[in-house]
């Protein structure tokens, strides 16, 4: 690591979700080694502390929080911490191949595109499907088919929202891109500012492309690069909490921007 410090830093938000943390931390020391990447780490408020990962990056902070935060309070405490050229902000529910090295061509990949604000990689679920990480904005009939069950009677509009045509292992422009997996621009940040916190869960990843693009920057995905997503979809269930939580921050959404969330922001790479 240089003296200047790691030119790219990995947040991670950890409430105790332990057998998720140690593949992750585990896997990308491997795949990317610990050199040239630092490591934020927010314990909110766990049960169990974040120890056991603390000295695995030389270049590691620790934030602990008094009182468990929201999401996009967390990540703004990663944003703030942060001094590196890049921000990868992660999920705990994800893992990479040894030899992946998705966090280093990730870097590349902003390196190559210096008007791309915030990008994520080729994500997959476990099983080898594609999880689709690029996205068009939501609209009425994408939340009834996501929501509702309604995929048989809308699906245009599942396969639009999933950018299912575009090219898995290509370079795409897209409106915004999963909150799993997220680098962002140093540049970019100080430009836009923070993630909202009026999303407690939800579209806090959704309205920070949005300003981002709406800013002038790129957003992408770079499919040569992969990592894997465990993911959860707590919101599927229509009656659960998550879906509850849903709703309300689509309904901030709609109250921020409108039904007409803009232009997209997809152009040829």
């Amino acid at each position: 690591m240089s003296g200047q410090g790691p030119e790219v830093e990995v947040g991670i938000i950890y409430t105790g979700e332990r057998h998720f943390m140690t593949p992750l931390i585990a896997s990308l020391a491997a795949s990317d080694g610990t050199d040239n990447v630092g490591l934020i780490l927010v314990d909110n408020r766990s049960p169990d502390g974040t120890g056991d990962w603390e000295q695995t990056f030389p270049a590691t902070q620790v934030i602990h929080n008094e009182q468990r935060l929201g999401y996009a309070e967390n990540l703004n405490r990663i944003l703030k911490a942060s001094t590196a050229r890049y921000i990868l902000l992660m999920n705990t529910d994800m893992h990479f191949d040894v030899d992946s090295r998705c966090v280093s061509r990730m870097v590349e990949f902003m390196d190559a595109y210096p008007d791309c604000g915030l990008a994520s990689c080729g994500i997959y679920h476990p099983d080898g499907n594609y999880a689709h990480p690029a996205r068009r904005f939501q609209t009425i009939k994408t939340i009834a088919a996501r929501r509702l069950g309604m995929e048989m009677i809308f699906p245009k509009a599942i396969a639009d929202y999933l950018c299912m045509e575009q090219d898995h292992s290509g370079t795409v422009d897209c409106d915004w891109v999963s909150g799993c997996f997220m680098m962002l621009r140093r540049e970019t940040y100080e430009q836009v500012g923070e993630f909202d916190n009026r999303f407690a869960k939800y579209f806090e990843d959704v309205d920070m492309c949005r300003r981002v693009s709406q800013a002038g920057w790129r957003v992408m995905i770079n499919g040569a690069a992969r990592c894997y997503h465990h993911e959860q979809r707590g919101s599927k269930s229509v009656l659960s909490r998550d879906a509850l939580l849903h709703l309300q921050s689509y309904l901030r959404w709609i109250s921020k921007w409108g039904f007409d969330s803009g232009q997209s922001n997809r152009r040829a790479a």
